[in-house]
């Protein structure tokens, strides 16, 4: 595996593991919440049946026919429900014969001493009136909460009540007072409990739930990192699935650059799918495309440029070994000759560096306004911002091929198109055939195979006219029909 592919894995397992430990994350956060919000509830619920359950002694004054009002508590609290007084005698039960899970205290009445008969006196003074007020309010359907006074002793604050339940028409008759017991407190005391038991029910206990149900429900890990480590794994296999499926065409993209990178040109990447991806693939084979057709170019010209020197270079060693091994006179006339072969290949190296110097964008150009009527035939006014001589050299190669091919008269026009000026180079040669249009820019290009000089020239002339007028922001083209003629136009923006 490579190291990009090791590093892709690496950062999809590395997503995965985040992902999925963020989600189990948040998962038993959002879980410890639910559950501390049900226990919250649970308490509240429990506080609720506590306090009926205080209610309902306080204000009967007894407890009992308490055990018709468990069943209800118990169905609203979800759980067991048991009142037992403090000896741990059984009032009522909804769950006989279970231990209680949880116990809350009822205190219904005061465990503290008082010093003086009038201070008891008050407290049941005001025992009393908010007892009568409990149980009006219970009577007319209204509700009261149980609060803890002074001393200890349970009271009663109206939540929603009558307005019949006035809470000064209750009061103590004078013999219902704590006597006088002097300095004797305990004298005090137990006087008050007589009377307190004689409002009050004794205190109790209410139980809840049974040793087999929790008290609060407890979240488990395990079945959490359980069910998080195997998504995990799941989703790890189907990601590296997925990144081999992906890697794969990246996979081949990196063995064909190496391939190219070494030298062999013929190796392409297959293009299946869609998307970025195969935008890159089909980038890359033309790419290949372009480099192998460089390449034979490359390959084509050296054989052409070879082609082109070895026959004049051959005759002229001939001429040479000739007039050396006494064959030849070394007259006038083979100098001429010697002459006219040395100027052929010194053109044939100025067009090569012509050539080359215009495609590779270092042809120095002198631009400046130049109407066309100075070149070529027009109607009116065609002015273009160009080079004069590179254009004029464009029209007479255009000339001197149509002359090689065969013609006896050419044309060369020029008009206005839109935004375009246009010149037009037609003769009545022998024409082109369809299959060599495409060929007639390369570098040594000829119609006449053979390549003679006459109808051949060099084959580059073409080539320097559709750089020259590429350099120029313009475009250049030919159309022709074998035995008519042919024409090229050539198009310079204005």
């Amino acid at each position: 595996m490579s190291r990009f592919a090791l590093k892709v894995a690496a950062l999809v397992v590395a997503t995965v593991v985040i992902a999925v430990a963020a989600t189990a994350f948040v998962t038993v956060r959002e879980a410890t919440r639910q559950v501390e919000k049900s226990a919250e509830i649970a308490y509240q619920e429990l506080e609720g049946v506590v306090q009926e359950i205080t209610i309902r002694g306080l204000v009967a004054g007894q407890w009992d026919g308490i055990d018709q009002v468990l069943p209800p508590l118990a169905a609203r609290l979800g759980q067991r429900v048991r009142v037992a007084l403090t000896d741990g005698t059984v009032l009522a039960d909804t769950r006989p014969g279970t231990e209680p899970r949880q116990t809350v205290p009822v205190r219904t009445r005061p465990e503290t001493d008082f010093g003086n008969s009038d201070f008891a006196t008050k407290i049941l003074v005001d025992l009393q009136r908010e007892l009568d007020l409990a149980r009006c309010a219970y009577k007319t359907g209204g509700k009261v909460r149980v609060v803890t006074r002074e001393g200890g002793v349970p009271g009663f604050e109206p939540v929603a009540i009558s307005g019949t339940c006035a809470k000064d028409n209750a009061y103590l008759q004078i013999n219902e007072t704590v006597p006088a017991c002097g300095e004797d407190v305990a004298c005090v005391n137990r006087e008050f409990a007589t009377r307190l038991a004689q409002l009050t029910p004794p205190p109790v206990l209410v139980q809840v739930g049974t040793m087999d149900q929790p008290q609060q429900p407890r979240i488990s890990l395990t079945p959490i990192l359980l069910g998080a480590g195997l998504v995990a794994l799941l989703a790890l296999v189907a990601a590296l699935l997925i990144s081999r499926q992906v890697l794969r065409p990246i996979n081949a993209l990196v063995a064909s650059t190496r391939r190219v990178g070494a030298g062999d040109l013929s190796g392409r990447v297959p293009e299946k799918d869609s998307g970025d991806l195969a935008e890159l693939t089909r980038a890359f084979n033309t790419m290949a495309d372009s480099l192998q057709r460089i390449k034979e170019q490359q390959h084509t010209m050296i054989a052409d440029i070879a082609h082109e020197l070895r026959t004049p270079l051959a005759n002229i060693r001939g001429y040479i070994e000739g007039v050396r091994d006494g064959v030849l006179p070394a007259d006038d006339e083979l100098y001429q000759s010697l002459h006219e072969e040395a100027l052929l290949q010194q053109r044939l190296i100025d067009d090569l560096q012509e050539l080359a110097l215009a495609e590779s964008g270092s042809l120095v150009y002198h631009m400046s306004t130049v109407d066309l009527s100075e070149l070529v035939v027009t109607s009116e006014p065609v002015v273009v911002r160009a080079d004069r001589d590179r254009l004029r050299q464009v029209i007479r190669n255009l000339a001197t091929n149509a002359r090689r091919a065969g013609a006896d008269v050419v044309t060369a026009r020029g008009r206005l198109d839109g935004e375009w000026a246009v010149i037009e180079v037609a003769d009545n040669g022998h024409g082109i055939a369809p299959e060599h249009l495409p060929l007639v820019f390369d570098r040594f290009w000829r119609a006449d195979t053979a390549r003679g000089r006459d109808t051949g020239g060099r084959g580059l002339g073409l080539a320097i006219a559709r750089e020259i007028i590429t350099a120029h922001g313009g475009t250049i083209s030919v159309a022709s029909e074998v035995g008519v003629g042919t024409t090229f136009t050539v198009r310079l923006p204005r």
